[in-house]
């Protein structure tokens, strides 16, 4: 791409420019003279064509004591892909309150995307007890991170099984919860949403 600055009267110092995304800076450099007023940067920018993303592209002197910056924008409409599959779901059915300690309960789900396993977002389950309320929302892994006192309990980074773990503990009341998994692609699409059950039992 590139960044084509054409200003009144000759600056005194060199122009820089920096790229920025959602307030994060992602690349950053100077603009070469073409004339005396005329300014230009070349450059390579990797960009994500399966979501719609907006670039915000600053001009300013390298002495920009008063803060002045020019500014564009560059907007990226992503192109339409299929929504992720959650091919299964799996957890713990049932689980018994503990006398002392915690108890874990597992949660496993498998899940692709048609167009390739870099285009998932995200990967949850939320859940809702036996009487409708909500019980919190929880993201799944697929990061090979396994640290048991967290609830990360993935074993193999990249193999679509996405996973997560959490614990009752004594304080813990007998409830029928319904688990509801759905995953998320880069452009926004959602899967279906596929239910279990997990009984937690005195």
């Amino acid at each position: 791409m590139q960044i084509r600055a054409i200003t009144l009267e000759a600056p005194v110092n060199d122009l820089l420019y920096t790229i920025e995304r959602d307030g994060v800076l992602l690349t950053e450099g100077n603009l070469q003279s073409q004339s005396e007023t005329s300014f230009l940067a070349e450059l390579s920018l990797t960009v994500n064509t399966s979501r719609n993303t907006t670039y915000s592209i600053y001009v300013y002197e390298s002495d920009n004591t008063s803060g002045q910056r020019l500014q564009g924008r560059l907007q990226i409409r992503g192109r339409t892909v299929s929504p992720p599959v959650i091919e299964e779901v799996n957890n713990t059915e049932e689980v018994s309150i503990p006398d002392s300690g915690n108890q874990r309960i597992d949660f496993f789900a498998r899940v692709v995307h048609p167009d390739g396993q870099e285009l998932i977002n995200r990967v949850n389950f939320f859940l809702i007890d036996q009487s409708g309320s909500p019980l919190g929302k929880f993201s799944m892994f697929d990061n090979g991170v396994f640290n048991e006192v967290e609830g990360f309990i993935d074993e193999a980074e990249g193999d679509s099984l996405y996973s997560r773990a959490f614990f009752i503990n004594p304080g813990n009341s007998p409830d029928e919860i319904t688990v509801n998994y759905y995953a998320i692609g880069e452009d926004g699409q959602s899967s279906d949403t596929l239910q279990t059950q997990l009984s937690i039992i005195e």
